[in-house]
Order: structure tokens, then sequence, then C-alpha cells
């Protein structure tokens, strides 16, 4: 029998050899193959053996004859220049359709797994899979350790996790109390600060060659982000806190979260900032608002100014995040990770944006600005329905997620990822 294809579409290089991996353990009845652009990806597929299509990322292609929906496309899409490329209907976007569509048609794949599913390839190769009825499979980082999320619809604000079910049917699910220890175990682990166990490559890490570093590096130059010097005011480190205080993390400004969803405020976090910073004197004028940067953010945004015009903020440049959930009255979240932090601490979340999680009763969602200062009052004055929220984030570790990482090269890791792949494509 001949094995069914699954392709793995435009993977980075930190994801290559793990995927590789996981395609090993799909046989017998399915095969990896996989179609990227990237010099190191490509490299690093050739040095594992795998086949990678196109054969040549350089040669040109005419105009498909196809349709490109572009409003479908910018809905998804997370960059600027892949946005400016759409817009302008740019002969380049045509050309990577036209690979796309001639590697879908030489494959004829089962399913196609997409990461993220913000990036210009992910996005046409997703309309384009959509158009011949392939399944897509959306995968990204889970929000509990060693986990990935793997989606049909995709990640994120788009994922269908937990869609078919209301809270009293999630409040409903039977766990045994093997599957509860195995649980409380993960989450004082995460509490404590202990990182989850994770193997590495049975033979090592695999590198690009130099010479794909270089290309690489070359082509990067001009996309690369501005690197600024920034926050020069804000401490690195985690200053001395008040008793009581209310916790907002920020997020990177361009990533997908913001630009695509976030309705209220989109990237604008200066906006989100005051707008707190405002309701929080209203309803909770004792509580001081401790701002904390993003890591991957600390020299692409300067909030330098905005510290300046708000002393009475406590800025955070650094640090690990788990001290200010554990005592943190309340944490404000456009839609992070953070907000699934916030509730492993038992602590209320009041979300500003759309994210699977954004459910009113487990968090305090904003859908209008003029709701924010209820919100955080209903979020400072309402003990969390624990018991609500154990079962949910139960409920995402057992059956919404995976129990893997594509740092983890465990058998199981690998495993799981592989037979969650298998049951999706195969209906």
């Amino acid at each position: 029998m001949t094995p069914n294809s699954i392709a793995f579409i435009e993977p980075g290089p930190n994801l290559v050899q793990f995927l590789a991996a996981v395609g090993e353990r799909l046989a017998p009845t399915h095969r990896a193959v996989f179609f990227s652009t990237r010099v190191k990806s490509r490299s690093l597929l050739r040095r594992l053996g795998q086949e990678v299509l196109p054969q040549s990322v350089s040669a040109r292609t005419a105009k498909p004859a196809l349709e490109l929906d572009t409003e479908a496309l910018l809905a998804r899409l997370r960059k600027t220049g892949d946005r400016a490329l759409v817009e302008r209907q740019s002969p380049a976007l045509f050309q990577l359709a036209g690979k796309i569509d001639a590697f879908l048609d030489q494959v004829e794949p089962a399913g196609i797994f997409l990461w993220n599913g913000s990036g210009l390839t992910a996005a046409i190769a997703d309309q384009l899979a959509s158009r011949r009825g392939i399944p897509r499979l959306f995968a990204e980082n889970g929000y509990l350790p060693n986990t990935l999320q793997i989606d049909p619809e995709g990640v994120n604000a788009f994922a269908s996790i937990g869609r078919e079910l209301d809270l009293d049917e999630i409040r409903a699910q039977i766990y045994s109390q093997d599957q509860i220890q195995e649980f409380e175990i993960l989450l004082a682990d995460y509490r404590g600060g202990r990182p989850p166990r994770r193997s590495p490559p049975p033979g090592g890490r695999v590198r690009p060659s130099p010479l794909a570093y270089l290309i690489q590096a070359w082509n990067d130059w001009g996309e690369r982000d501005a690197r600024i010097q920034a926050n020069r005011l804000i401490p690195r480190e985690i200053p001395s806190l008040p008793e009581r205080f209310v916790f907002f993390p920020l997020q990177v400004r361009s990533d997908s979260q913001l630009t695509i969803h976030s309705p209220i405020y989109a990237n604008r976090l200066d906006q989100a900032i005051a707008d707190v910073r405002a309701a929080l004197s209203r309803v909770a004028p004792q509580l001081r608002l401790v701002v904390k940067l993003h890591p991957a953010d600390l020299d692409k945004t300067d909030y330098d100014p905005l510290a300046e015009s708000y002393p009475d903020l406590i800025w955070v440049g650094g640090g690990d995040v788990r001290p200010l959930l554990q005592r943190a009255e309340c944490v404000v979240t456009v839609n992070s990770t953070v907000g699934i932090e916030g509730l492993i601490f038992d602590t209320p979340v009041v979300t500003l944006g759309n994210n699977f999680y954004v459910r009113q009763g487990l968090v305090h969602p904003v859908t209008e600005r003029d709701q924010l200062a209820s919100r955080l009052t209903q979020a400072l004055t309402q003990p969390p329905d624990r018991e609500l929220i154990q079962q949910y984030l139960r409920y995402l570790y057992f059956h919404a997620f995976v129990r893997a990482h594509w740092r983890d090269y465990s058998p199981a890791s690998l495993d799981n990822l592989a037979q969650r792949i298998q049951r999706m494509v195969e209906g």
C-alpha cells in the first residue's frame, strides 16, 4: 500500500528536526513531505534525508490560472511586508502561489501541517488546500507545559478548542485519580519554576550548512526588525512591589495575537495601558498597576515615554512572571498565554482581546472600551470559580492540546503528535 502524504508547509529551522522525527512515526500509513522556501530549513531537511520541494526556490513560474481571496489572506497575515505583497498584488505573491499550487497537485496530500498559519506561505497553502478539500492542521505552542495546539481551523482565537462544549459540559468531564494526580504534579512543577523534562534528539542536534546561515543572514538583512536603544528607564529586574497590585503583562507588538486577534486595541498597547490605568484609578485607586514588558520586545518598542508620562505605574523589564502572577489581585492581558497562567495561579483574569479561552465564567472579557471599569470591578470583587477553572485546564491538557513539544524528542512526545495528526486527517 502506498502511504498517503502529510505535507509540512514552511516549517521554521527550530521545528524541522522535530517534525522530521514525527514524520518517521507516521509510517506505514502516511509519509512526510516538506514544502519550504527557507534556506536554513531546506539545508536541514537535506541533511536529515527528507524530501523537500520545490526543487528550486529561485525557479520562476508564470502567474497561475487561479484567483486568490486577498481579503481572506489579509485576515490571516501578521507581517506588514506580507500584507503589502497582497495589497499591491505583487508578482512575488503569484510566484509563491504558483509553487504551492504545483506542489499540492504533485503531492496530493491527505493533510497539510501549518505552524501558526499567519505567514504568507501558510495562508496561501491554507486557501489552496481548502479549495481541494484537503484537511488543514494548524499547530502552535500549547498554553500548558510540554503541550502543543493542533486544530483544524487555526490557532489561538481562530482555534475551535472547546467550541462544541459549553462550560457546564466541561465542568462535568470525569478524570481518573491518576490523571488528576498527574495534572497536579504538572501544575506544581510549573508554579515552583521546575522546567518540564525533555529528551534531546537521539543523534544530537543537526545544524544547517554554514553557507545556509550566510545566505539566510543576507536575505533577512532587509526584513529584520529595527533594533533601537529603548527602555532605559525600565529596570530589567523585578523591583520592590507594593502589597496589592494589578498586573498587566505586555505582548510583542508585531505578534499575530495583537495584529489579528485584538479588535479593540490592535497593537496600540500605549492606549491599552492608559485605559487600564484610568479604569483602575476609578474602581480601585488603592491598587498600583504593574506593567511588564515582553522579553522579545525590549529592543523593538520603546516604553520610556510612557514610563515618564505615568510615573505612578511600576514598570518591569524582565524577570520571572510567576511571582507577579502569584501576588497580583488580578491579571489584565489582551489575549496572551499569561491569561492561562493566571488561571493556574487562581488569579482573576481580565481580557482585552480574543482567544479560545476568553469565555465568560473563566475570565472577564472586555469587548468594548467602556466595559473595562466594570470588568475590573468584577475581577477584583468576585472570587474565581476554582472548580470550573481546574476542570477547564484539565480539559485543555487531556483533550484539546497534544502532550508533545518540539523541544522534546521522547517517544511519547513524537508518538502523541504523530497519532493526533493521523486521527485528524483520517476524520
